[in-house]
């Protein structure tokens, strides 16, 4: 359910037992994106953070258990603008030339997005 007072957030419950996914879906105005110097468009991040809260004895959701969350980048793409795929395919050539040494300083790239713990 979303609360209208909180535009950025959403609650659901959920069955800690079984498997769950979130698909979540970002949608940006285009003043978001400012161009970069040299052409292109630097992405905007983002924190996505999932919050997970027990049910209490009054069946208010107050008892705080986690919090995970990850930052994500969202590009501007357009139909004339493509270059979303070249940036990422450059992203990806630099890194594959970086030692093993070098590559530990960054995060690596996953299929689906995995929260890390929030301390």
């Amino acid at each position: 359910k979303t609360n209208p007072s909180q535009l950025n957030a959403v609650e659901f419950l959920w069955d800690p037992t079984k498997c769950t996914s979130a698909f979540i879906q970002v949608h940006c105005i285009s003043t978001e994106f400012t161009p970069r110097k040299h052409g292109g468009e630097k992405g905007v991040p983002f924190r996505i953070q999932v919050d997970t809260f027990k049910q209490t004895e009054n069946g208010e959701y107050t008892d705080h258990l986690h919090s995970a969350s990850c930052q994500i980048k969202v590009f501007k793409v357009t139909l004339e603008n493509r270059s979303l795929n070249r940036k990422q395919k450059t992203d990806r050539e630099k890194m594959e030339k970086r030692t093993a040494h070098e590559k530990e300083k960054y995060q690596p790239s996953y299929d689906t997005t995995v929260l890390t713990e929030v301390t």
